[in-house]
């Protein structure tokens, strides 16, 4: 595992320095997203791995620049480099990883935000602290200092958000083949809502990208006016969110990273360098943009959940009193519109307070909710079961009449009979008059049924 981490590294900080755009310049710097991830996910236990491949950069970095530093300086500023790199990086991770334990393994609004966030705060604070460290054991000139400080700072964040969260589901996969614990809250984009593999869709959609990105980055090399012509970028985000919103999120992070690589790539052969704080922009925006897109769906799923919260009954998932007494207004209204037939059921579970007195509030919830999953097993579509107050319930039935309704309730009684601990219950009903009959007096009738069934 920790073999595996120092050649990423290094192969990342490799590229990085191959496709520099200007000296110790390039659009995104890898090896910030490897030393993130691995912190978040593996905690300190990465650090010796990321010490030893911030030391082995310095060598090659020396070797680049052929600046000819000797050995103590060479050890000095490699020191120097690790003590930041992995400082400001870690300033950030190791706290989110302690957050993590708890945090849900869906990608979320809030999670995005962080690493966001973090990830800028994070580069920033390698940008400052590393560029002042080297100056101080001579790898960087002093003089150059203040106008590497943007570009490493931009560089970094590039990279940290565009491969980072790849790089988190490539280590948390490892993780678990070495039966390493990672937790929860850092399995965002691993765990996904949308598990399907890449498949030849994923795979045309990810084709048209990198086609349509390559072809206007193509046509800027071909003008003089570059910046319009890289404008023409826009139209690689919207394909971008078009793969978020209705691929794998595997296949959305992919998509960032080829984008980001292409980008890189070909500031590189086409001499784009120019327009680099252009390039640079449209990079972290397509990821962003990306990141928050991926967080829509557990805005969904919380707004879905604050619903039924807010129109069912907690415990036994039945509509709240509110909830159904709208839903049979509504029901009650197009029923004499149509002029057909419509039931109200009222029931009452029989016994409640005998049983939380004897067996305990546990058996009496246990008593409601099997009372409601029975009655709601029969129940077809359009047909609604409330929640009234603590032991009654109440069935709409549009559509039909009392013979539907009686055979609906003898089931009903048969099926929580049957149960290994049955249950009784009392009901009763009421149809709808063909007068004017509101919801209040279809209730009273159904109510006064129930009574007099139950003397």
């Amino acid at each position: 595992m920790h073999g595996v981490l120092l050649l990423l590294w290094l192969a990342a900080f490799l590229v990085s320095s191959l496709l520099e755009y200007a000296p110790h310049a390039s659009l995104w710097f890898p090896p910030a997203a490897v030393t993130f991830s691995a912190l978040l996910v593996l905690g300190a236990r990465a650090l010796p791995v990321l010490w030893t491949a911030c030391l082995l950069a310095t060598l090659i970095t020396d070797r680049i620049y052929g600046q000819g530093l000797s050995l103590p300086a060479l050890a000095m500023s490699g020191v120097v480099f690790a003590l930041t790199h992995t400082f400001a990086y870690g300033a950030i991770a190791l706290p989110l990883r302690r957050l993590a334990w708890e945090a849900s393994p869906m990608t979320t609004l809030r999670k995005v935000t962080l690493v966001l966030v973090g990830g800028a705060v994070a580069a920033g604070l390698s940008s400052l602290l590393g560029g002042w460290g080297l100056a101080l054991t001579g790898m960087v000139p002093r003089d150059d200092v203040p106008g590497l400080l943007a570009p490493w700072w931009i560089g970094d964040y590039a990279g940290l958000i565009t491969l980072g969260p790849l790089v988190s589901v490539g280590l948390v996969h490892l993780c678990g083949q070495h039966g390493m614990g990672v937790p929860s809250g850092v399995k965002y984009f691993s765990k996904s809502h949308r598990t399907r593999a890449l498949g030849s869709r994923s795979v045309m959609k990810l084709a048209a990208l990198v086609l349509v990105s390559a072809g206007i980055l193509l046509g800027a090399a071909q003008f003089r006016e570059q910046e319009a012509i890289l404008f023409l970028l826009f139209i690689s985000i919207i394909l971008q969110l078009w793969i978020v919103h209705t691929e794998s999120e595997l296949c959305a992070l992919t998509g960032i990273a080829l984008f980001s690589a292409l980008i890189v790539v070909a500031t590189n052969l086409l001499q784009l360098g120019g327009e680099a704080l252009m390039l640079q922009f449209v990079l972290i925006s397509l990821a962003a943009n990306s990141y928050l897109g991926l967080a829509v769906p557990s805005l969904y799923n919380d707004n879905d959940r604050l619903r039924h919260l807010l129109t069912h009954d907690v415990l036994t998932h039945a509509l709240s009193r509110a909830f159904f007494e709208d839903r049979v207004r509504h029901g009650i209204d197009i029923a004499r519109q149509r002029e057909q037939p419509a039931v109200l059921i009222m029931i009452d579970l029989n016994g409640l307070k005998q049983i939380n007195d004897r067996r305990g509030h546990a058996a009496g919830d246990a008593a409601l909710t099997l009372l409601a999953k029975t009655c709601q097993r029969h129940l077809q579509a359009g047909e609604v079961l409330g929640r009234l107050s603590g032991d009654e319930f109440a069935i709409f039935l549009p559509e039909t009449s009392s013979p539907r309704a009686e055979a609906l309730i003898a089931t009903i009684k048969a099926d929580l009979a049957a149960n290994p601990d049955p249950v009784g219950a009392s009901f009763g009903l009421a149809e709808l008059a063909a007068r004017e009959e509101s919801y209040e007096q279809l209730l009273h009738r159904a109510d006064q049924a129930m009574y007099h069934y139950k003397r």
